[in-house]
């Protein structure tokens, strides 16, 4: 394209950009507005307003002609460098970004309005917060709704990034009028205090959002968090290397002490653990206000399902769970068990999840033999068989334009983002209830790796 006269002879220094500078800055989603509640340099300086769709063809080729675009472009990647150095929330790019690149992959298992509710949500958080996003899918039905969710990782500046998004204006403010982000803001700013218990002793912490059909104004998320792996030598199943969880870690995050009833229940449940077993994740389910507390044992035998479960005071009386277990025994080598501790004990709901412990990801091929046996049962969908089985690969060259930004970064913020966006299968939970009929539920994740 010719370069208008009046704008060839001009050195670059004299232009003034404050003419064109809406048209240079992408969007980090397409038809998406930066988020007004967001603050930042970039909002300072006018870069956070949206769109103006009025400017003129002519002054936006103009800009790209003289190069102003890609300058803009290295300045605001300076401005996200200097915020993620000290743990800030970046406003480039967002969770929603990262599951976006899921789209033509999820719409077979998550309805296309389910789907943009749950980026709505996502869009809340920025990219530098988590790099470990999934989806909750439930198999047995066509219409059934998915729920999300997303790790922050006790590595790197992760926490930090949380304790700041929480504490410093980044969320709207309806949000952090609730009890239940006032709990969750109280436990990212002990769990990044160097000199809390939690700052060693939590490797992880999960915000899950249920997505039902009418959605509340406000998401209120359950919230999980993963204990650091025990040293070699410590015994597992001993109830003092866990006191921290029923002193510290659940009253914060319940905003209130346990009772003495759940307290004793949870430790009868660590010390009964089988030798191998480990404590994987704990948590409490803010958004459906239940007052127990949600645990997960994992590295479990298949053997080891039902005594376990018996010895803290849960039975099988109709047989249907313990026939389950031997029918899975040989279709996943992971095996966790998820259960609720209430104030009168082992609630009646018990989870089992299945999953692989080899780290090939999307390449994971095994998963047909657990998907074919749930479609025999009436617990899958074949379509969805057929989907999940699909959704498995990665995104190595980003083609899409709402993933442009993304791009932009992994060579400009190549320690905090990877170009790899992998999506693969995570696991497969059935739940059992009595007196209701089984239930599948498949986890599709959306992972960056380096």
């Amino acid at each position: 394209m010719k370069v208008p006269n009046e704008i060839s002879g001009l050195d670059i220094k004299e232009i003034n950009p404050n003419t064109c500078i809406f048209t240079c800055i992408p969007r980090c989603e397409k038809g998406i507005s930066p988020i007004k509640q967001m603050k930042s340099k970039m909002q300072l300086n006018g870069f956070g307003k949206p769109l103006d769709d009025s400017i003129s063809i002519e002054n936006a080729c103009t800009t790209r002609e003289i190069n102003l675009e890609s300058i803009l472009l290295k300045e605001k990647h300076l401005i996200e460098r200097d915020r993620i150095s000290r743990n800030l929330p970046i406003q480039s790019i967002l969770a929603s970004n990262y599951l976006n690149s899921s789209e033509p992959y999820i719409l077979n298992l998550v309805s296309k309005d389910n789907f943009r509710e749950i980026l709505n949500i996502a869009r809340l958080f920025p990219g530098n917060l988590t790099s470990f996003l999934g989806f909750e899918c439930r198999l047995g039905s066509p219409d059934a709704r998915a729920d999300w969710a997303f790790a922050i990782s006790g590595l790197n500046g992760d926490r930090f990034v949380l304790e700041n998004l929480l504490k410093d204006g980044y969320l709207p403010g309806q949000l952090l009028i609730q009890n239940e982000w006032r709990q969750i803001k109280d436990f990212a700013k002990t769990w990044a205090d160097s000199e809390s218990i939690l700052n060693d002793k939590v490797q992880c912490f999960w915000l899950e959002f249920d997505m039902p059909k009418d959605s509340p104004d406000i998401p209120i998320p359950c919230v999980f968090f993963g204990p650091t792996k025990l040293p070699k030598g410590i015994s597992a199943n001993d109830y003092n290397n866990y006191e921290w969880l029923t002193k510290v870690a659940l009253p914060i995050l319940r905003g209130q002490p346990l009772t003495k009833g759940i307290e004793t229940y949870l430790k009868n449940c660590i010390e009964r653990m089988p030798k191998n077993a480990t404590l994987f994740q704990i948590g409490t389910l803010l958004s459906r206000s239940a007052d127990g507390v949600r645990i997960y044992i994992n590295k479990l035998q298949p053997k080891e399902v039902i005594p376990y479960l018996n010895s803290i005071g849960w039975f099988d009386e109709t047989g249907e769970f313990t026939k389950l277990i031997k029918e899975v025994k040989d279709m996943a080598d992971r095996f966790v068990v998820s259960f609720d501790v209430n104030e009168d004990g082992i609630g009646p709901r018990v989870g089992i999840e299945l999953s692989f412990d080899s780290k090939i990801f999307q390449k994971e091929t095994r998963w047909v033999k657990l998907l074919d046996y749930l479609v025999d049962k009436n617990l899958c969908l074949s379509e969805k068989r057929d989907a999940l089985l699909n959704y498995q690969g990665s995104e190595e060259e980003f083609t899409d334009l709402t993933m442009e930004p993304l791009k932009a970064a992994s060579g400009n913020l190549n320690k905090i983002f990877s170009s790899t966006i992998v999506r693969y299968i995570s696991h497969i939970k059935i739940v059992y209830q009595p007196a209701e009929i089984l239930e599948a539920k498949a986890y599709p994740a959306v992972r960056l790796f380096k």
